[in-house]
């Protein structure tokens, strides 16, 4: 310690500012560990259910419902990577990785803004300013929604003779969904957003073809979404086209209802109760069956998010790791 150190008021910052970097990482590990424990309120008074829900499955169709889960995940992240580019912000990999995975966990507290208020923190380490990282978390929302409804209008009218006039409301919210897309009315609900919330969100210009990209790694994530479905399916019955359809757009639409639910976390009942309804009705399952594939997928996405969180985290120890032991004095290793 330095005299100069040694004189400085206890509490106040440093030139690098320290302490708020300190407080930020105190208030980032306590929204962690609050999701966390949230995560597990949700899974241990359903334990028997979940055990009675393993207990249909095959161990193959867990372990191909598990890595669809991976991959639709992780296709998320790409079309979140894909607007972060267009806005001018090329991370490395490993960067972006931890930004999203991370912000992730933050869907389990209560409320649909925490990943993207998640986000916001995690990027300032990365020079991208809070305002850009909520446009572009806003944004990926809106086309995460826009595909998710696409799915759903192309699949669910098309697996039961009357189910058209059941779900004709989500043919209605295509138009919609897909208007905002267009960069003029884009530009103005971003202006109409940054007046709503009172900082600057309407600078984010982004290129056609970043934002086609970023819906269509969307729709491959509600693809790969409703797969894991229907992988979960084929220990009860045998596979169908339909059947595949069928978990697809139910996917969807039960995943935008609990989107709605924003005052449960992850959409926590809202999510499960529509997609055993959509399973029933679509024939795929009988009501426990259906309850019990639900409950399934959302373990297994649970899973999924709490292991690339995990690796994200892992891997940025690592390379501060190498960092640390690359600039020590040859003389200081032991």
């Amino acid at each position: 310690m330095t005299p100069t150190d040694d004189a400085r008021p206890e509490g106040t910052a440093l030139p690098d500012g320290t302490p708020k970097r300190s407080r930020a990482k105190l208030l980032r590990t306590g929204l962690m560990v609050v999701a966390l424990v949230l995560c597990v309120v949700f899974l241990i008074p359903r334990a028997d259910d979940i055990v009675t829900a393993v207990g249909q499955q095959s161990a193959l169709s867990i372990v191909g419902a598990l890595l669809l889960g991976f991959a639709g995940i992780y296709a998320t992240f790409l079309s979140w990577r894909e607007l972060m580019k267009g806005a001018g912000h090329r991370l490395p990999w490993a960067a972006s990785q931890r930004v999203f995975f991370l912000s992730q966990i933050g869907k389990y507290i209560p409320g649909s803004i925490w990943p993207i208020v998640a986000q916001a923190d995690l990027g300032r380490a990365h020079k991208v300013p809070p305002t850009r990282s909520v446009a572009v978390g806003l944004l990926t929302l809106l086309i995460s929604c826009g595909a998710g409804i696409c799915m759903a209008a192309a699949t669910l009218p098309f697996v039961t003779p009357d189910a058209l006039a059941d779900y004709w409301f989500v043919l209605i919210l295509v138009p919609i969904v897909l208007l905002p897309l267009y960069p003029p009315i884009l530009r103005s609900l971003m202006r109409l957003a940054s007046k709503v919330a009172r900082r600057d969100l309407a600078d984010l210009s982004l290129r056609g073809r970043n934002t086609v990209a970023a819906w269509l790694w969307a729709a491959v994530a509600w693809v790969l979404f409703g797969g894991q479905i229907a992988v979960l399916l084929t220990p009860l019955k045998t596979l169908s086209p339909s059947t595949v359809l069928l978990s697809i757009g139910a996917y969807a639409l039960a995943w935008l209802v609990g989107f709605l639910v924003f005052f449960l976390p992850a959409g926590l009942g809202g999510r499960e109760a529509v997609l055993t309804a959509l399973l029933v009705v679509g024939g795929a399952a009988t009501s426990g069956q259906g309850v019990s594939i639900a409950l399934m997928s959302r373990v297994l996405l649970t899973v999924g998010d709490l292991v690339l969180a995990g690796s994200a985290i892992l891997n940025h120890r690592l390379r501060e790791g190498r960092g640390a032991e690359a600039t020590t004095p040859e003389s200081l290793r032991s």
